[in-house]
């Protein structure tokens, strides 16, 4: 009788220990857009891609008026930016808009920009970060 419980208990165990591991594994399988360099003679809209990226992605539901720095709804997010110096067109890849939450940063730790995210902001200050 004894035996027969042992040989329960520890076949209880080994199964305990397969679900653990079976679902202890994460996997992204999201595969993520790829934003292709916009061609130099185009523009990229702050107001119809920029901004909707960033409520879309949630970032204005802790960076609004009355909350976290800078401000990033649609109605002050221009000013909130540029107004911080957080926009360089002298050396975009050095913004701190771009740079604190990119996918690579371990400054920004509750969301991130997608490498996508990421690549238009980078563009739009590259192409001079337009209020447009």
């Amino acid at each position: 009788m004894m035996s027969i419980m042992k040989n329960i208990f520890v076949n209880c165990l080994i199964l305990i220990g397969i679900i653990a591991f079976a679902v202890s594994c994460q996997y992204k399988f999201t595969v993520e857009p790829v934003i292709p360099p916009i061609p130099p003679g185009d523009t990229i809209s702050f107001s119809l891609q920029i901004v909707p990226m960033w409520a879309d992605a949630g970032c204005a539901d802790c960076h609004k008026s009355g909350g976290q720095l800078p401000y990033l709804t649609a109605d002050v997010a221009y000013s909130s930016i540029t107004g911080a110096g957080l926009v360089n067109t002298g050396v975009p890849a050095e913004s701190i808009i771009y740079n604190f939450p990119s996918p690579d940063s371990d400054t920004h730790t509750w969301k991130k920009y997608t490498a996508s995210q990421a690549a238009l902001v980078l563009q739009w200050i590259e192409k001079g970060a337009k209020n447009n």
